[in-house]
């Protein structure tokens, strides 16, 4: 999203990291050991979580899958008008369910004003209405946020999504890792949420708050979750000593229910991240993509095993004094880096160590976004400076 561009940006679905300097950050070990530019280590780590929560969470794995299914249909409408030429932007409908999966994506998401200094109030429940292509109706439960924006001391609202959860979780891990400034909403409402709604949750712990969102990204819908889990612990007093405690007790008889079916936590995930490898296999079958999907495969299968056997790994990643652990370089090697580049379009990737089939083109991927990009009118390809290269 725009708004969150200042310093980087992570493209979800296209994993590429983009960080806004024209230094030089191909060489990760001296960015990083450096320490001469802390502010850019930092923000490299923010956008390098969002990497993580795309493939280590059902949520992010949902948005990958949404994105590949929303060109698929996309393509399906055009090839079966038989019209040479196309309008765009393309028109949304409902004739594969386009409109209504469109729709239900920006409910999880949420819909919000980037607020520097904001007072949260309080949470109130709705629920919206969303008719698929059979006219059936589906009606997610919204959840509307009041808050005083602190600068104006005007009573505002917003509905509280994914996108709050996924930036409070890089914000409160980024900030022990470098102080760091950051509007409260989205990166730290969800942290005022927790300390007003249940104060005894312990939330001076960082790390608390980012097992509890990480904890309700596990889920259709994460900030459903979230409210729940609170909702459950107020009613419980629970109060967790560690991360792992956290974890166990929202997933603790939770059934996720779905179109697809009914799950736990670990069975969803597993559900989404095996339909997910499925999915980049029959999206990437052209030759000139088998190298990617053999990258992507690898890396799924890593996240897959890191997420059931560590469920908590996000709450590790850094010791007592807000450095990096080993348990954070272990999990680089395994997973590797997304393509990254500069505002330079100076570019690389780190492949994960054990991936046989080494490749060199990591930022095919941004081929669907520009996809993407002149379905819904965009004119031009924001590659262009890049392939120049």
């Amino acid at each position: 999203m725009k708004e969150l561009e200042t310093l980087g940006y992570y493209e979800p679905g296209f994993f590429h990291l983009r960080l806004n300097t024209s230094s030089n950050i191909l060489d990760l070990n001296n960015l990083f050991n450096s320490g001469q530019n802390k502010q850019l280590s930092s923000t490299f780590l923010h956008e390098y979580i969002h990497f993580l929560q795309e493939v280590t969470s059902t949520n992010g794995l949902l948005n990958g899958y949404f994105y590949i299914d929303l060109i698929k249909d996309i393509n399906r409408k055009i090839r079966e008008s038989k019209n040479i030429k196309f309008k765009v932007p393309v028109e949304i409908d409902n004739e594969f369910n386009t409109k209504a999966k469109m729709e239900l994506n920006e409910v999880y998401r949420g819909n919000y004003k980037l607020t520097s200094y904001a007072k949260y109030d309080f949470y109130e429940k709705e629920t919206t209405e969303i008719i698929d292509k059979e006219g059936k109706s589906i009606k997610p439960t919204k959840f509307k946020i009041h808050y005083t924006d602190i600068q104006t001391r005007e009573k505002k609202y917003f509905y509280f999504g994914h996108t709050c959860l996924k930036e409070q979780i890089a914000h409160s891990i980024q900030n022990a890792y470098a102080e760091t400034e950051h509007p409260d909403i989205p990166y730290q409402i969800a942290e005022q949420i927790v300390n007003i709604e249940y104060p005894n949750f312990g939330g001076a712990n960082y790390k608390f708050i980012v097992a509890l969102c990480d904890s309700s990204l596990m889920s259709f819908h994460p900030a459903q979750m979230f409210f729940n889990t609170i909702e459950r612990m107020k009613k419980e007093n629970f109060s967790p000593k560690n991360c792992k405690e956290i974890y166990d007790f929202a997933f603790k008889a939770t059934m996720l229910k779905g179109e697809i079916g009914e799950f736990t936590a670990n069975s969803l995930f597993e559900k989404v991240i095996d339909d997910s490898i499925k999915q980049y296999h029959n999206a990437l079958k052209s030759p000139i993509f088998l190298e990617i999907y053999d990258w992507l495969n690898h890396i799924l299968i890593q996240a897959k095993k890191l997420r059931l056997e560590n469920p908590d790994f996000l709450c590790n990643l850094l010791d007592s004094r807000g450095n990096l652990t080993d348990a954070f370089y272990d999990i680089f090697r395994k997973l590797g880096s997304p393509f990254f580049t500069n505002n330079k379009n100076e570019g690389g990737f780190v492949p994960p160590t054990n991936l046989n089939k080494k490749h060199s083109r990591p930022f095919q991927l941004l081929v669907f976004k520009e996809i993407l990009r002149v379905y819904f009118g965009e004119k031009s390809c924001s590659m262009i400076n890049f392939c120049k290269l």
